[in-house]
C-alpha cells in the first residue's frame, strides 16, 4: 500500500454527563496505565501515515492535554468551540496533510483493520466513513407518530473516523459557517455542500462511543 498521508482530529472536548461522571470521559481509566483518550491515541501514535495529530478540547482541559502529552512530536492541542462543528473546524485549521480523519475521543475502539479499510478507500475516494448496518428497524416519526418505516437494509449508523480531503472538507466547512448550518456530523457538510459522494466503508460493532456508565466497564 502506497502511503497516504493524514493527519487526525481527536474530537475530545465533550463532558461526562451522560456517562454519570463528574470530569471528561476521555481521561476515564479503561486500565490502571491507559485513559480512553490513550487508548484512542495509541493507534495513530503507531501508525506511520499519520503524520498529525490534533487533540481538540475545552479551553479548561487545554493545559492539562498539554501536560499529559508533551514531548510527543506528532500530537498538538486545539482549543474547541460553541459546538462539536465548531471545535471541528478549530481543528481542521491546524491541518497540514492532504487528508484529514476526524475522530470521536471517546471511541477507543478502533481496529487498525478498519483504519486501513478507509486508508484505502481514500485512494479512490474524497470522502468516506465508517458505518455499521442497523440491526434494529428504524422509523421516521414526526410528532409522535410513524410517518414511515425505513428499508433496513438501507439504513446503516456512523461512526468515526469520517474522513476527506482536507480542502474539501475545509470548503464545507466555509459554506456552512456562512450559512449558519449545523450538521449532525462532519460528512453531511459535505453532502450538503459539494457532489462528492461519501462512501461507506464497513465498521465493527465493537468501535462503540462511550457514552452511558455500562460502555466504561468494558476491558478485555
Amino acid at each position: 500500500m502506497h502511503t497516504m498521508n493524514y493527519s487526525v482530529c481527536i474530537m475530545a472536548a465533550g463532558s461526562g454527563s451522560r456517562s454519570k461522571l463528574n470530569y471528561n470521559k476521555v481521561f476515564y481509566h479503561i486500565t490502571d496505565q491507559e485513559t480512553v483518550l490513550d487508548r484512542c491515541l495509541s493507534l495513530f501514535k503507531e501508525d506511520n501515515d499519520c503524520k498529525q495529530i490534533i487533540i481538540v478540547c475545552a479551553m479548561d482541559e487545554v493545559e492539562q492535554v498539554q501536560n499529559l502529552y508533551k514531548g510527543e512530536n506528532k500530537i498538538e492541542v486545539v482549543t474547541g468551540g460553541a459546538t462539536r462543528q465548531d471545535s471541528v473546524y478549530n481543528g481542521v485549521q491546524k491541518v497540514k496533510s492532504p487528508y484529514v480523519f476526524i475522530h470521536d475521543g471517546a471511541r477507543p475502539y478502533l481496529k487498525k483493520e478498519q483504519l486501513n479499510s478507509l486508508k484505502q478507500t481514500l485512494e479512490k475516494e474524497d470522502a468516506c466513513l465508517l458505518m455499521v448496518p442497523s440491526v434494529d428497524t428504524s422509523k421516521i416519526v414526526v410528532d409522535g407518530y410513524v410517518q414511515e418505516t425505513l428499508t433496513r437494509s438501507m439504513v446503516y449508523n456512523a461512526q468515526t473516523p469520517q474522513c476527506f480531503k482536507t480542502e474539501l472538507l475545509r470548503s464545507c466547512q466555509e459554506k456552512a459557517k456562512l450559512e449558519g448550518r449545523i450538521g449532525t456530523d462532519d460528512a453531511q457538510l459535505v453532502e450538503w455542500y459539494s457532489d462528492v459522494r461519501v462512501k461507506m466503508v464497513l465498521g465493527d460493532e465493537s468501535n462503540i462511543k462511550i457514552t452511558h456508565p455500562k460502555d466504561l466497564k468494558k476491558e478485555d
